[in-house]
């Protein structure tokens, strides 16, 4: 299509994107159950809108913007048991990984530097590694985890960090962290945690039915960790946060720029340009949610997911992969598993397919209606497709 060259009016504007974006799933159909994303709160929503101009890759132009994002890491940093915390807002989960791979290679300046992940790790950081030029050396999982026996093996003078993952893609599993905190301190290494899923929910069960083990920097060998806000956070795209135990890791990704309009450094973050948006609709969404909101919306999750969990089990012919740790569930059916999940998604479900399971992800624009909805064609699907 080419640009039209007087324009299009308002009214024809409206119609052709109504057109094309009625191809898109929304998060407000409830059918849209396997992604780790969802509908962005209606207050941020509408906050966000308001400042969209603000681009704090220039931060000296926006500095209540920039005081606002440290604000946001102090709170984050305090719920994590360390509100002395460095770190920044970001556009999500990837930056956040590679940054803490970026700040590892240069702190560390190690020649051949190499970093150990479970082998179920985010591929962000395969991503990173490419661009850095760090050999990734993917450790083997016991149980949905990663095994920290081999991990300790594999360990060299090549080391420079090890990555730790709170709320696996696959299954929302966490790795041990206590057991990774001891194994980098013992040998100097830096530990990373991946808590891109699981950091905004983990820290809101805490004294609840789900109360989980704490993945924060309460253990000493943690140095940096990632959190995306836009997942339970339940913040507009683009929105996550990178925080970091010592000023030291970010020093050496600094980069000197002299021609900005507000005359500071820029932030040492992988993007230049950045909508300080993101950080005011984060603040608001802390800010008045609280702890109790969260918490709320938390165990809210995880009630539904342990109902689905149940219901499952109810079913003849489906095997579940585990018992839920976070507000995941992994099941496959144990005959024509792949007619089955084709009919699914033909009666409109987005669901997440891996190898060995379909995954449900109990977000927060999933209610009972739609657990009980998705549970009532998966019984007839699976009656219809034994005959």
């Amino acid at each position: 299509m080419l640009m039209n060259e007087y324009g299009l009016t308002k009214n024809e504007i409206s119609k052709k994107l109504n057109s094309l974006l009625s191809l898109d799933e929304t998060f407000t159909s409830g059918k849209i159950i396997g992604s780790m994303c969802t509908e962005p709160d209606s207050y941020s929503k509408y906050i966000y809108s308001k400042f969209l101009e603000k681009n704090i890759g220039d931060p000296g132009l926006f500095k209540g913007t920039l005081l606002l994002e440290k604000q946001i890491i102090h709170q984050l940093g305090k719920l994590l048991f360390y509100p002395r915390c460095s770190g920044f807002v970001v556009s999500g989960g990837t930056e956040a990984n590679i940054m803490s791979m970026w700040s590892a290679r240069n702190y560390s300046n190690q020649k051949h530097p190499e970093v150990l992940i479970p082998s179920h790790s985010h591929h962000s950081f395969d991503k990173a590694a490419d661009l850095l030029g760090i050999k990734l050396v993917k450790i083997p999982c016991l149980d949905g985890i990663v095994d920290c026996n081999s991990l300790e093996k594999r360990i060299n003078q090549n080391t420079i960090m090890i990555v730790g993952v709170a709320g696996t893609t696959p299954l929302g599993l966490i790795d041990p962290i206590p057991e990774l905190s001891d194994i980098a301190r013992d040998n100097s290494i830096l530990l990373h945690i991946d808590a891109s899923f699981g950091g905004f929910i983990i820290p809101f069960l805490k004294d609840s039915n789900y109360d989980l083990p704490l993945y924060s920097f309460k253990f000493p060998g943690v140095t940096s960790i990632s959190l995306d806000s836009h997942k339970m956070g339940s913040a507009p795209i683009p929105s996550s946060c990178i925080l970091f135990r010592n000023k030291n890791l970010i020093r050496d990704i600094k980069i000197n720029v002299g021609y900005l309009s507000g005359g500071n450094e820029p932030r040492p973050t992988l993007l230049g340009t950045s909508p300080g948006a993101s950080i005011i609709s984060l603040w608001t969404l802390l800010n008045f949610h609280g702890q109790l909101g969260y918490r709320k919306t938390a165990v809210r999750c995880m009630n539904n997911t342990n109902y689905l969990y149940n219901e499952l089990l109810k079913i003849p012919n489906i095997t579940i992969i585990n018992k839920p740790t976070l507000n995941i569930v992994g099941f496959k059916i144990n005959y024509n598993h792949r007619l089955i999940v084709k009919a699914l998604r033909q009666k409109g479900w987005s669901i997440s397919i891996f190898p060995t399971h379909i995954r449900f992800v109990s977000m927060p624009h999933i209610n009972r209606k739609h657990v009980d909805n998705f549970l009532k064609d998966l019984k007839i699907l699976i009656k219809n497709h034994s005959k």
